[in-house]
Parts: structure tokens; sequence; C-alpha cells
């Protein structure tokens, strides 16, 4: 039995230098802290914010904190999963909201594993029935969709996937992909929406996620500039369509000053997974949208497409159905708790479904995502772009963990990347067809 015996609530900066919540957390003699991040648009279908105030600094005994303090402090508790059940609690009869929970929820995990002298990752591999292991990279190069200024009709990301065998390889891989298109786009400088180029060279704009921000330039002419930067890499190409924020009515998505009918869109999509390799696609439907994802899928895997599910599933167990994906992708802050998380990758594995953690767009330093994809043995991760200091402390984290994991007791010593196969592990200099 452990009991939480301090808590206190605090507003900081998100990247975009918006205010988000943290959480310090006592449990016995060890203490913890987390923080949430912030999405640009949520998913209509992931449990929403609550503390929404603006302040920074100590949020001191408001109405938020002395409903936590009062319903956690001092009761006995028999793990994270009797404390993440008792914030749900709360959240559901006083809308706390997300941003609390997942906060408090971190800070008192990091409590416990600190309490039981390991490392994050290493509570919370004993927390789930698989394997840790490596995740590989997905990395945003370009940023679209909500990113840009109007009504979304483009891909939300578009990113390469690098495959060099290692964690450590893969980083600078990403690095060099990323620093090549910053120069192309620094010295061509991308068209304007009226199709003329910006004269000379100069700083290149970058999403909140840290992705290449390019408004002049199509998805194809992206996807092509990709590509050509990942000549000499084994790296393949993904994309995050988002499709909830394509959506100009039912069954119907907005794409590049189009509309089109959920079959053409999926005819769309194909085309251009096949033209250009794209072997992982998120979201590419409306979550309502079940019938085009059940009919996509088999077109997509013939096709050696991997389809995930973000806004479909919502990091929700509940959700997680055969049919639609071949992967789910967790964000904490869409379940609220890490127990609610780490319920959402049992029953994708149950499925035999594969596993994506993912970062927001308003992220804090807070490298939790890295320990958990690691604890999970998700396949793949996604940080944003290898630019600002969130982002940059995210990958620092999954470096250090690297070289833990390869002396874990539960896996051998080799490297997890390696040994994993995925069907999304097309090289750039290959053509679709030789896609594995």
């Amino acid at each position: 039995m452990s009991a939480v015996t301090g808590l206190r609530l605090r507003g900081i900066l998100d990247s975009r230098g918006r205010p988000t919540v943290e959480a310090d957390v006592r449990a016995g003699d060890a203490w913890g802290r987390g923080s949430c991040p912030v999405a640009i648009a949520p998913g209509r279908l992931e449990r929403r914010r609550g503390l929404r105030t603006g302040e920074l600094g100590d949020l001191g005994d408001g109405p938020v904190v002395r409903l936590l303090r009062d319903g956690l402090t001092g009761v006995p508790l028999t793990g994270q999963g009797d404390l993440d059940r008792r914030l749900r609690e709360l959240d559901d009869r006083h809308g706390l909201g997300a941003d609390v929970t997942l906060a408090v929820s971190l800070a008192h995990a990091r409590a416990l594993a600190a309490g039981s002298g390991v490392s994050l990752r290493g509570w919370m591999s004993g927390l789930f029935p698989h394997p840790p292991r490596m995740p590989r990279l997905l990395v945003n190069a370009f940023s679209g969709g909500i990113h840009h200024d109007g009504a979304p009709d483009s891909f939300q990301q578009i990113m390469a996937v690098p495959d060099t065998g290692t964690l450590t390889g893969d980083v600078r891989a990403a690095l060099e992909i990323y620093g090549a298109l910053e120069r192309r786009l620094s010295d061509a400088g991308p068209s304007g929406a009226d199709g003329r180029r910006r004269s000379g060279g100069g700083a290149v704009a970058i999403s909140a996620s840290s992705g290449l921000l390019a408004p002049g330039w199509s998805c194809a002419r992206r996807l092509e500039e990709l590509r050509a930067a990942c000549e000499g890499h084994r790296a393949g190409l993904g994309a995050d369509v988002a499709a909830e924020h394509l959506l100009a009515g039912p069954g119907r998505y907005r794409y590049e000053g189009r509309e089109h009918a959920s079959a053409a869109f999926a005819a769309l999509l194909l085309d251009l997974a096949v033209t250009h390799g794209i072997a992982y696609l998120e979201d590419p439907f409306d979550p309502a949208d079940t019938g085009t994802w059940r009919a996509f899928l088999p077109a997509a895997r013939e096709a050696g497409v991997t389809v995930v599910g973000d806004d479909l599933f919502a990091s929700d167990a509940g959700r997680v159905v055969p049919g639609l994906a071949d992967a789910v992708l967790l964000k904490p802050s869409q379940a609220g708790t890490v127990t609610a998380t780490l319920e959402a990758a049992a029953a994708a594995r149950a499925l035999g479904l594969r596993l994506v953690v993912s970062h927001r767009s308003g992220e804090t330093e807070d490298t939790a995502m890295c320990d958990l994809a690691v604890a999970v043995g998700a396949e793949w991760i996604k940080i944003g772009g290898p630019r600002r200091g969130d982002r940059i402390a995210k990958y620092n984290q999954l470096i250090r963990l690297a070289e833990t994991l390869t002396d874990d007791p539960v896996q051998e010593a080799t490297d997890p990347v390696q040994e994993t196969t995925h069907e999304g592990a097309a090289a750039c200099h290959a053509p679709s067809s030789s896609r594995t």
C-alpha cells in the first residue's frame, strides 16, 4: 500500500509559449513530477482539457487543487491503477480535464519508480506484459494541414522513417535528411501562394512540432523533395493525413482545393502511397467513416502500406477493434492517465496490432513518452523534427534509453530495432515494389 502525502500544481509553458499544467506528487518518501502537452486541435473523441486558467506558477489552493488533495492525499492506494481510477472518477464528476489528470498520474508514476529505485521505463515495463524494445523514429519533415493558415486541406505531417538498424544511426540519418531539406528550402525558397518564389535564401519556418513549412508546395512536391533528401540513407516515408481535420461533410474530404467523396479520397491516397513510396499512413479517414477504413485496409496492405489509427482510437482501450488499422497510436494526453494509456496498448497487443507513441504540437520538456514507448515495445515513436529544445530532449532521452536496454535482463543484449521486422521499412532509394 502507498499514499499520496503531498501534491502541487503549477502552470508552465508549452513549446508554443502557452500555459499547461505540471504536477509534483509525493508518495511516501519519494516524489515525482509530470506535465501534460497540449494539442493545437484535439480529436473529438479524446478526453478534454479542463484547467484553462492561463495562470503560471503555483496554482495554490484553488478549487482543482483542493479537489485533488481531498480525493487523493492520505488515501491508502494499492498502486498506480488505484490512483488513476480515482483521478478518472474525479474527472468524470468535476471535469478536472486530461491535462490535470495526466500531469498528476505521471508525477505519481515517477514517485513510485523513485521509491522503488528503478527508472520510469523500468517501472512501466513492470506494468506491461510484453518485453521492452527501442522504437523506430517517425521524423516530422514537413508540416501542413492545421499548421497552415485557412481550412486544412493537406497532410498534417510528412515524415522520414530511418531504418539504419540502431537508434543512434537513425538519429544521425534524421539529422542529415532534415538538414538537407532545410538547406533546400533556405537556398531556393518555397513557392508562395501566388506561385512565385521568394528571392534569396534565409531562415526556414518550422511548425510547433518542428516540421518544415512549405506552404507553396503540394503534398506530392513535399514527398518528392523528402525522397530526394533520403538518397543514400536507409529510410522510408510516412504521412499523417489527420483526416478528421479535412472533413468537408459526412463522407467528404478537402484536399488541395478540391472535395472528394470517401471512395475517391481512398483511391487518391493509395495512388500517392504507391507513387511516392509511403509505407506508413496515419488517420487516412475520419473516425466515423469506418466503412471506408475497413474497405481501404486490405488494399493498403497489398501495397505494403501500414495503416495507423490515431483519432480513430483516441488511445481508448474500448475503441480498439480489429479490421480498421494495422497499428494503434498512443497519446497519453488523449487517455488522461498512465493506466488508461497502458490499457489501450494492451488492447492493441491482444489483437495483434502494432503501437506508435506520439507527441503533441504543444510539448513540454517532459520525456515520459519515450520511456512509455520503450516500455510497451512500440514499433514507432513520433517526437517531431530534430529542432527545438522540447523535441531534442526526447531524442536525447531515447539515446539514453537505448544504452540501458542493452543491459536489461528482460531482453538479450542485441539491437532490438535490428531484430524487429516492420512492414513499413522501405528505403527511399528503393522502388516501391521492394518495400518490406
